[in-house]
């Protein structure tokens, strides 16, 4: 299971600095939505410059005009542009079609997706190579126990046909369970970057995923 790191204050330098201080202990390096606003694709070019061997996702969250935008962040050195899931068909095609000139991937975020199974199946054939589940918008997981909200997630996943990142407010504790899933990955900002030593909380993430804890 991997472990990405959001990057969602929309504040470069500060986002910088954050990433290099945790990035031996993350796969994948996001530049949030946010951040994205307020920067522009410059986000992902200094993150590119500061983290060539690792994995840059540009979280755009494409919903209109596909090609031209997912190029924007390719060019700049992103590894990973994320689409809506709810986007049309046509869209994605263009977003897929600018992924393979720079041998890049799509994910589709699922917020605004009403079945996401079905649509998972969709994404697939649209050449769609992972699924971000973005708890925001699950609505069966909201006013649940933290157990049921799990075993609706895991019901989730065994029945979606794409790999699976899972978003929103997940913390160290919630990891060590989550860990037992058949995800993909975890997408996680806060829990990191409002600790008081971001380090020592990507560590702990790192050795739980790595079955170190």
């Amino acid at each position: 299971m991997k472990l990405q790191l959001a990057l969602d204050a929309p504040d470069l330098m500060q986002e910088l600095e954050l990433a290099g201080k945790v990035a031996t202990q993350v796969d994948l390096i996001e530049a949030g939505t946010p951040l994205l606003i307020r920067e522009g694709i410059r986000a992902v070019r200094e993150l590119r410059r500061r983290h060539r061997g690792r994995p840059i996702v540009a979280d755009i969250k494409v919903v209109d005009a596909g090609e031209p935008i997912a190029e924007l962040a390719f060019a700049a050195g992103a590894t990973v542009v994320t689409v809506l899931g709810c986007a049309s068909d046509e869209v994605i095609e263009r977003v897929v079609k600018s992924a393979r000139r720079y041998d890049g991937q799509i994910m589709a975020d699922s917020l605004g997706v009403s079945n996401i199974v079905e649509r998972s199946k969709e994404l697939r054939g649209l050449g769609v190579d992972s699924l971000c589940i973005n708890r925001r918008g699950f609505k069966k997981v909201k006013g649940l126990s933290r157990e049921e909200r799990q075993n609706a997630i895991a019901e989730l996943i065994d029945n979606v046909d794409l790999p699976v990142y899972l978003a929103g407010g997940i913390d160290v504790n919630e990891l060590k369970s989550l860990r037992s899933l058949p995800l993909a990955g975890v997408i996680v900002g806060a829990a990191i970057a409002e600790a008081g030593s971001p380090l020592t909380v990507a560590k702990e993430m790192r050795d739980i995923l790595d079955g170190k804890r």
